[in-house]
């Protein structure tokens, strides 16, 4: 009851929806599958951001059937439906309705038609062709589609191990790489159209022998940075009348073209640096016998870059500043091409050791920048290193650079000894003036600071007052002036000799002490 509700109701939503919708339509495709239609849809990208939040409903009714009820596309994603072929009527072509609702209300519709007799395009022809080394397949279809992309499948004969490419295209050369000389192969292709999304059943197989190998041995191409040399060995003595010619060919097409600085030289080997670096290429090289006038190719397949090896880092500069080596890196030669440089995030590798008789400890730094830093270095000793580029997300990586050393100078102890000498001197001499001051402050304070009361002269000689001591430091008072005393007698002759005799008592005992007027006083007392 509830199924059959809503088959009543989807026809009301779809006109509704067609009145309501907004004018962005709903983009939609029905692809013929093995067992019915496989349609799919997508309204302004909702789909291909995977946004769950719109709702979407597909119905389908038989074109020109008003009473035929709408049947349910049976939803096997938010974006994808199936009709089952039983369910279709196939006298009747069918409109498929896709609905779409957003959480905000906006709306959209759009309906389209289909014939359930519709027939997949047919498989495509496919035909394999052997020239001068190389194998070529061509693809041929009955009507010509503007986008039609090609599916190839690759298989050995005795195995059923599958390898599958994309084409654009209808003409593809087997890379050499890819197949074994004098192996069989084969190879079924089909062709899926773009715009109807209809993928066509796969051709029959087409099996085919790989060529055999060419007579030059060991061909290969010699890439470092961006110069290419392509060589091969061969035996010039016991074949020593013959040229080698060079060619470029397409995977396009296959046509191919010589190299102008390639063609009938002697020399096994060629210069072909004037490729382009992101192009890949066949290069053929061919050997021309003039005595026979026979002629046979060698093959080889050649991408400069995925096969260019990059050169080493020009130099390692190294320098000691401070007990710390700083060592720069310079870039490798083939980083003045822009389109080496720009492959992928490079990083500077180094590896560096300390030089000794036995084996060292190999430490590793890698930085953005080709600048390094070591700290804590001894002396006398040698530090080696070596770096390369490599980049960050993969594993690829230049060719390593020379290993270059330096050694530290030896350990100098003068410094050491000028501290010390000083430290030493320091305290002797702290020591020399702790014993000196001592025995200065002693005299001092025994000058100064007598134990013993100074003598009165002295004392006085610092006066009563600090001023008077800061005025005359060390003086002592000037000797107190004296009155001369004579003695005279009544007798002139006593006077005389009295007066004598004083004058010379006197100047016999002179002294340069102090003389008070006391025991003068007492003489004269005891004179008379």
């Amino acid at each position: 009851m509830a199924a059959r509700l809503v088959t009543l109701l989807l026809p009301v939503t779809w006109m509704a929806s067609m009145a309501a919708g907004t004018k962005d339509s709903i983009d939609i495709t029905i692809p013929k599958s093995t067992d019915g239609f496989s349609p799919t849809w997508d309204w302004n990208d909702h789909c291909l951001l995977e946004d769950t939040n719109i709702t979407f409903t597909a119905f389908y009714k038989k074109v020109g059937a008003p009473d035929s009820d709408p049947q349910i596309c049976e939803k096997t994603g938010n974006c994808s439906c199936r009709i089952p072929s039983k369910s279709l009527d196939h006298s009747h072509n069918y409109t498929l309705v896709v609905n779409a609702i957003s959480p905000k209300g906006g709306t959209s519709s759009n309906s389209k038609d289909f014939d359930p007799n519709h027939k997949p395009p047919p498989p495509p022809e496919v035909r394999i062709t052997s020239h001068n080394a190389l194998l070529t397949v061509k693809i041929w279809t009955q009507d010509l589609q503007y986008r039609e992309q090609y599916n190839l499948t690759l298989r050995k004969n005795d195995s059923t191990e599958e390898s599958s490419i994309d084409l654009r295209r209808r003409t593809y050369v087997f890379p050499p790489s890819d197949l074994l000389p004098e192996q069989t192969y084969c190879v079924k292709v089909n062709v899926y159209n773009m715009q109807t999304m209809e993928s066509s059943a796969f051709s029959p197989e087409e099996c085919f022998m790989a060529p055999a190998k060419g007579p030059l041995n060991n061909l290969r191409v010699d890439a470092l940075d961006t110069e290419y040399l392509l060589k091969w060995d061969w035996d010039t003595e016991r074949s020593p009348n013959v040229t080698f010619s060079v060619e470029k060919c397409s995977f396009y097409d296959g046509r191919c073209t010589t190299i102008d600085d390639c063609k009938n030289i002697t020399t096994p080997q060629c210069n072909v640096t004037r490729l382009l670096f992101r192009g890949t290429y066949i290069l053929r090289s061919s050997v021309y016998d003039r005595l026979t006038e026979e002629k046979s190719f060698s093959v080889i397949q050649f991408s400069p870059i995925k096969d260019t090896v990059i050169g080493p880092p020009k130099e390692l500069k190294m320098r000691i500043v401070d007990n710390e080596l700083y060592i720069n890196v310079s870039a490798p030669k083939g980083f003045s091409n822009t389109d080496i440089q720009s492959l992928c995030e490079w990083q500077t590798h180094m590896e560096y050791w300390i030089s000794s008789t036995h084996n060292s400890e190999v430490m590793v730094k890698e930085a953005m920048q080709p600048f390094f830093k070591i700290d804590h270095l001894e002396a006398s000793t040698t530090y080696c290193a070596r770096a390369k580029m490599r980049c960050k997300d993969s594993d690829r990586s230049s060719q390593d650079s020379e290993d270059y050393c330096i050694t530290t100078d030896p350990r100098s102890h003068l410094f050491a000894f000028i501290a010390g000498f000083t430290f030493l001197g320091i305290i002797f001499t702290s020591i020399i003036l702790f014993f000196c001051g001592c025995c200065l402050k002693h005299y001092v304070k025994q000058t100064f600071f007598p134990a013993s009361k100074l003598p009165l002269s002295i004392e006085k000689g610092f006066g009563e007052s600090p001023l008077d001591s800061m005025r005359h430091p060390f003086l002592l008072h000037k000797e107190e002036t004296m009155d001369r005393c004579y003695i005279v007698n009544n007798s002139d002759t006593e006077d005389l000799g009295q007066i004598n005799h004083a004058d010379s008592s006197n100047a016999n005992s002179q002294d340069s002490g102090n003389y008070s007027n006391e025991g003068q006083t007492t003489g004269e007392t005891n004179n008379h």
